[in-house]
């Protein structure tokens, strides 16, 4: 299996830990976020990872990056809580602007919301609410960024190269 491939199931791995969490709890209106769906889409987040992967053709840091940002918005709003009926799109928009902020080559938002399957409305609202909740914060420190991933390897008890 190649690192990419188990760096995506690490980080679906602990999303659907954080999920089976959150989803037991009682959300009230006023947590729930215009990222926020009536039900949750069918696809697995692994699945829906492998996806974006697939068709973006990003960088694994990406991930490692989309990662951070989703800690950074749980640690800027803890009222905001991740769960199935938000974690697709959130992930979709963390890893887009991940995307934009890292690699040298991305797509335009039509193709991003085409792969994540919302529509090119939809992306634009909540790429605006996504930089809006991270007060536009995207830079990571170079070393914070490595000790993040190592923790990531570590988790999935995967050795460096």
């Amino acid at each position: 299996m190649q690192q990419s491939t188990q760096l995506l199931v690490i980080v679906a791995n602990i999303l659907d830990e954080i999920i089976k969490e959150t989803d037991t709890l009682e959300i009230e209106q006023e947590s729930q976020s215009y990222f926020h769906a009536n039900k949750a889409p069918s696809i697995s987040i692994h699945n829906y990872l492998q996806r974006i992967a697939k068709y973006t053709h990003c960088s694994e840091q990406c991930f490692v990056i989309a990662l951070i940002y989703l800690d950074r918005l749980q640690e800027k709003h803890p009222y905001l809580v991740l769960n199935s009926k938000c974690i697709h799109r959130f992930l979709l928009l963390a890893i887009m602007i991940a995307i934009k902020y890292q690699d040298d080559d991305y797509y335009k938002n039509e193709y991003y919301a085409k792969v994540g399957g919302v529509s090119v409305r939809e992306i634009f609202i909540l790429e605006q609410e996504f930089l809006e909740l991270m007060d536009h914060q995207l830079f990571i420190d170079e070393q914070y960024y490595f000790l993040y991933e190592k923790k990531l390897l570590e988790y999935g008890e995967i050795e460096m190269p």
